[in-house]
């Protein structure tokens, strides 16, 4: 049965690599395709389509196989899948939505890693999850936390993703007082250094931190076979504006590598049998624990930040079968599920953004206050105009 249009959904995205004009190919792909079932269109852009003025934008829409280049109406809601590398990228992505201001706002998004640190240690269930966290201060704040550690430290960056300019040191040598560092550069290229005097390892590693905010952690053993491993929870909104769990996977990254991400050269496998491996009886019991912590989250930080829609959630689990909460991301993938072979869990995380979107039109278009200002319910959804191809 046709679903009557009710709005258009615009994804602002980055420029694309790889032979695609946008980010994420084949997510977007998914979302054009679905869309029309929930009443929607789409187009995807990037800050530099959004006029000044913020009255129309120019990006892509999907016909059949083919990407073609589209100029739209300002869309009715923004799905922001920016991934911000840069201040400038920053600044672009602040003045296109500032421009974009309305549009409704399809989710907020999750401040820096420190702060959301800071919201979830007042509570006690949260608190229980999450490893000791530090700010970097200088090498004298690395040196003290280092000499309470005998695993080492991580230190990743407040506003890092991908695992990109992750360190983990550790002191190196009981007489020579050395330290050994490994990690990722901001070219997720592997890092292995040595150094025989210590001072020089956290001299170099001031340097390599810079000016940027970094938080330290005790670097926790957490390997399966060999490999470090995760467990990414998928939590998104669905169609009815209420928290559900779209998917599991347990990321694995190489062997001897220093995180599981899967822009590292990491996979992914089920959960389930892979945890089964590792702790045999408890693996039931450790899974529930994590789904039960995934879905008491999110109400959490929504309720400190402001309306979300999606969270990737990632756990570390110990030798112990102790769980840990390593990150909330606001943006989070979902290609994870590709590797396993989930096609539930990829289906339904391609499909709860746009009947969230849904439900957050129709919501609005409900409401007497805001009806007027919802752009495109009545004949001015979107206005598609091809150009002429370059």
């Amino acid at each position: 049965m046709p679903v009557t249009e009710i709005g258009c959904l615009g994804i602002l995205t980055c420029r694309g690599v790889k032979g695609s004009p946008v980010a994420e190919p084949a997510f977007c792909s998914a979302l054009c395709r679905d869309a029309p079932s929930y009443g929607l269109r789409v187009i995807i852009f990037t800050p530099d389509g959004v006029s000044d003025d913020g009255r129309t934008v120019s990006g892509f829409v999907r016909t059949g196989e083919e990407w073609r280049a589209a100029t739209a109406e300002a869309p009715d809601i923004v799905y922001n899948r920016m991934f911000c590398r840069n201040p400038e990228e920053r600044r672009n992505a602040s003045r296109a939505l500032h421009a974009l201001a309305r549009s409704l706002e399809w989710s907020r998004g999750l401040p820096d890693k420190w702060k959301v640190h800071q919201i979830l240690r007042r509570s006690r269930r949260a608190s229980s999850l999450l490893p000791e966290t530090k700010r970097y201060a200088g090498r004298r704040s690395l040196e003290r936390m280092l000499a309470e550690r005998e695993d080492g430290v991580f230190l990743k960056p407040r506003a890092g993703t991908h695992g990109k300019r992750t360190l983990h040191a550790a002191l190196w040598g009981t007489s020579s007082g050395g330290l050994f560092v490994r990690g990722r550069d901001g070219e997720n290229r592997e890092i292995v250094r040595g150094f025989d005097d210590r001072r020089d390892g956290l001299e170099w590693i001031d340097r390599f931190i810079g000016k940027q905010g970094f938080i330290m952690q005790p670097f926790l053993r957490l390997t399966g076979g060999g490999q470090p491993f995760d467990v990414r929870v998928l939590m998104q909104k669905d169609g009815g504006g209420g928290w559900t769990l779209a998917g599991m996977a347990a990321r694995l990254g190489p062997y001897g590598s220093l995180t599981s991400n899967l822009h590292g050269g990491g996979t992914a496998v089920h959960p389930a049998s892979f945890l089964r491996k590792q702790y045999g009886g408890a693996a039931e019991d450790i899974l529930r624990e994590v789904e039960l912590s995934a879905a008491f989250l999110p109400p959490l930080l929504e309720a400190a930040f402001g309306r979300l829609g999606e969270l990737g959630l990632d756990f570390g689990i110990d030798p112990g079968g102790r769980i840990w909460l390593l990150e909330a991301n606001s943006k989070p993938g979902r290609s994870a599920f590709t590797l396993t072979g989930d096609r539930d869990a990829a289906r339904r995380s391609a499909e709860n953004p746009l009947s969230y979107a849904r439900y957050l039109l129709l919501t609005r278009r409900r409401s007497p206050r805001s009806a007027e200002s919802l752009r495109g319910l009545s004949g001015r959804l979107i206005s598609m105009v091809p150009k002429e191809d370059s």
